[in-house]
């Protein structure tokens, strides 16, 4: 009779544990080596910056949304480094096979869609190891430009660089310029961070066009 309430027991939690990994909250720590960015014209600027900046970037998910958000740090470098996006904020819909980014100009919000679409052109280098307790394996891109860690164990399409989205959770992107490590994981999760911010979609054009004003802008306050 133990026997058979142990292993019940066990029965149970393996299918808790099964559904309690279809939702939760990563963090992410993005480290992006500031001496590499720098052009040919900004080389003289290298002894008056650090080398590497960090952040940190959370992403809340369930079967059917995610968010993607860079968390507020207390900290300041007195250097300002600006994502994709508005924040390097990114919302998922998994069920539609659609990612969203946001901008933020005047004021004003604004997003584009894109599709969320497994890489093709990655390939398994044979490599493993464990991340958070994840089994993961590594891919690496065509050109050799980044490796990507990932693991089946999380819902596919969860990433910390859309659109590098894969058929399992990326957890860990490794590359010269910047990369990006899973740093805890939760089953906690906030529903509300899932619902999408009121905004004005625009063309991708338009998105890329504001982005670039943006950075010319930051350019200009260096």
């Amino acid at each position: 009779m133990k026997k058979a309430i142990l292993l019940f027991s066990v029965i149970i939690g393996l299918a808790y544990s099964s559904k309690a990994q279809n939702s939760g909250t990563i963090i992410y720590e993005r480290t992006i080596n500031l001496h590499k960015n720098l052009s040919e014209d900004q080389q003289m600027m290298k002894s008056m910056i650090p080398e590497t900046t960090s952040s940190d970037f959370r992403f809340t998910f369930n079967k059917s949304k995610g968010v993607y958000e860079e968390i507020p740090s207390k900290k300041s470098t007195g250097i300002i480094i600006s994502s994709e996006g508005d924040g390097g904020k990114t919302w998922f819909d998994f069920d539609r096979n659609v990612f969203r980014k946001y901008i933020t100009v005047d004021g004003e919000l604004y997003h584009n869609n894109g599709p969320i679409v497994a890489l093709e052109n990655i390939k398994p280098t044979g490599k493993s190891k464990k991340i958070l307790g994840f089994p993961c394996e590594e891919f690496k891109t065509s050109e050799g430009q980044f490796s990507i860690w990932v693991t089946k164990h999380l819902p596919k399409y969860i990433t910390p660089l859309a659109p590098m989205f894969y058929n399992g959770a990326v957890l860990a992107i490794e590359g010269d310029k910047v990369s990006y490590i899973a740093k805890s994981f939760s089953e906690n999760i906030d529903p509300k961070k899932l619902i999408p911010d009121s905004s004005t979609e625009i063309t991708k054009e338009q998105f890329l066009d504001l982005q670039e004003e943006k950075m010319d802008a930051l350019k200009q306050k260096l």
